[in-house]
Parts: structure tokens; C-alpha cells; sequence
């Protein structure tokens, strides 16, 4: 018998046909137990930003904003996905073009911190709107609400802002501003859930029609007169503070001028009143006298320049401090 037919006895075909039967059998049961398992795990969990790709998907092409605004904010380049809050920062202006549209995701809104100048046009206002908000963005499936994001907050920071023909829809606040030094040209809020414009605490009743607010637009539906005033110590603060600078200054040379002078008189004093012989031969009290008299009245221009300096400093100081 060979060594091949030792290690390696050949089968008849029926039992190679019976292994082959239980081979096939086994893949069988195999790949059942690989389908059940797979129908028996849950579908993955959809991400927790898998609404706002959503929502990037039923928007028409343009760029997405999140955190600091550019200094300019351009109509072309819209309309915007707000995806996450957007925010003027502090000490900056940033400028919105007329006919730009922004479209708020939800839980989303725009914090200034610095100067917002959104100054639109009567045929190409700014839209401040949900993402749901079909007059903006038709490619939304569902329809916009109250409350779909947060609205516009200025801070006490964003003096100066100007918002005009804007159209603020569908947020929860509208515009709420800590500072009432802003202007609002002819502007529409509508469908907005909590508020429309809340302006210090003090909630306004815009109406459906254009609403303004600026330095002497009154307000509508029957209320009094608003009037933004400069700083009413802002002149007074000014005259003192320049006018403590010219004070110190005109102190100042004067202490120096009779500074020099009262040591010269005073070195000649002192070679006056010399007991030498030399000195008394030389000199007579009349010089002496004068030499004394000089000596007193630099001092005295010295003192005087020290209290008008003095006085000046005070005066400038002062006027950091009401």
C-alpha cells in the first residue's frame, strides 16, 4: 500500500456525496445564524447633529455660519445655515448687506457684543428667519413655527447698532437689547413667540406693520415719545478735564521759572551774608535787601506754582470720576 493511500484513504462516491451534503447543510445554518444575529442588533443610533445635516440638506446652496461673524457678511454668499450661535465680537463692527438671509437652526441665535449694522433696502431687506421658513427656503420639508430658534440678543456692549428694513421671524425673543442706544429703522417682526422687541426689560408693541425706534420716532399704537440723549455731563466733564491739563501746565512752568530763580537769589544770599572782609568792603546792606527781597519772591512764585500745578491735577483727576 503506498504512503498516499495510508494518510489518505480515497472515499467511493457515496460517501464523497454525503460529506458533501453535510458541508452544504452546515454553510446553510451558518449563514442563517449570521442573518439573525444582524436582524437582532438595533440600528445605530442617529447622531446627535444628524438634524442639523438634515437640515443642511433642505437648504439651497450657500455657506454655513457658527461663532464670530466676518466683518462683512455679503448677500452673495447666502442664503446662511446658522448652524450653531453666531456673535459680533466685542469691540468690532460687522456689517450685514442688504438682501442677505439668514436661516436659523434650532437653538441657535445671534449675540452682539460689539456694533451690528444691518441696514437693508426697501427692496432687499435682511431676513433673520428660521430654517423651516418656506417664503425663504422652499427646499424645507416642514413648516416654520414660533420658538423654531432664539432671536437677536444686544448686549450692553453693542451701543451703536442699526438694524433697518430687517424682517425678524419665527424666534422666540425677536430682538431683545440690554441698551437702549441702538436705532431700528422701519422693520417687520412677525410670528415670533415670546416677544418681538424687548428693549431694557421693557417690552415694545410693534404691530404687523413697519416698526422704528431712534432717537425721536415715536412709538406706535399711542405711546409716548422716545428720545436718546447724549451724555448730559459729557460737556461739563471736558471743560474741567482740558481745563485742568491748561492749569497743571501753566503750574508747572511757573515752578520751574521761579524754581531757578529762588536758588540763584538764594546762592547770592548766602555769598551776601559772608562775614568775610573781602564781602563787607564790597557790598553794602542795600544789596543785601535786595538780594533778600528776590530771594522771598521767587520763593513765593515757587509755592504759587506748586498750588496752581497742583490744583490743575486735581481738576484733570477729577474728571475720570463723575
Amino acid at each position: 500500500m503506498s504512503i498516499l493511500n495510508t494518510q489518505f484513504p480515497i472515499l467511493n462516491p457515496a460517501r464523497t456525496r454525503a460529506l458533501w451534503c453535510v458541508l452544504a447543510l452546515a454553510g446553510m445554518a451558518a449563514a442563517a445564524g449570521r442573518d439573525s444575529a444582524a436582524a437582532a442588533v438595533p440600528a445605530a443610533a442617529p447622531r446627535p447633529d444628524s438634524a442639523l445635516k438634515a437640515a443642511a440638506v433642505n437648504v439651497a446652496a450657500g455657506d454655513t455660519l457658527i461663532g464670530p461673524l466676518p466683518k462683512i457678511v455679503t448677500a452673495a454668499g447666502g442664503p446662511y445655515l446658522v448652524l450653531g450661535d453666531i456673535i459680533v465680537p466685542m469691540g468690532q463692527t460687522v456689517i450685514i448687506e442688504p438682501g442677505t438671509v439668514l436661516l436659523f437652526a434650532s437653538f441657535t441665535g445671534l449675540k452682539v457684543q460689539g456694533t451690528l449694522l444691518a441696514r437693508g433696502e426697501g427692496d432687499r431687506p435682511i431676513v433673520f428667519t428660521s430654517v423651516n421658513d418656506q417664503a425663504h427656503n422652499p427646499q424645507s420639508t416642514l413648516k416654520a413655527a414660533p420658538y423654531d430658534w432664539n432671536g437677536i440678543q444686544i448686549t450692553e456692549d453693542g451701543i451703536g447698532s442699526h438694524l433697518a428694513f430687517c424682517a425678524i421671524r419665527y424666534s422666540v425673543y425677536g430682538l431683545a437689547s440690554m441698551t437702549r442706544y441702538i436705532r431700528i429703522g422701519p422693520s417687520l417682526f412677525q410670528f415670533n413667540g415670546r416677544a418681538n422687541l424687548t428693549i431694557e426689560g421693557v417690552e415694545h408693541q410693534v404691530g404687523d406693520t413697519a416698526y422704528e425706534y431712534n432717537m425721536t420716532a415715536p412709538r406706535p399704537q399711542g405711546g409716548d415719545s422716545l428720545t436718546i440723549l447724549p451724555d448730559p455731563k459729557a460737556r461739563t466733564r471736558a471743560i474741567v478735564r482740558y481745563s485742568g491739563l491748561g492749569v497743571l501746565f501753566v503750574g508747572a512752568i511757573m515752578s520751574s521759572v521761579y524754581g531757578y530763580r529762588f536758588g540763584d537769589a538764594d546762592d547770592r544770599l548766602d555769598a551776601l551774608s559772608s562775614t568775610e572782609v573781602g564781602n563787607l568792603s564790597e557790598n553794602t546792606g542795600t544789596d543785601w535787601e535786595a538780594a533778600h527781597d528776590d530771594a522771598r519772591r521767587s520763593r513765593a512764585g515757587l509755592v504759587w506754582g506748586l498750588v496752581i500745578g497742583t490744583a490743575g491735577a486735581v481738576g484733570f483727576g477729577w474728571s475720570f470720576f463723575f
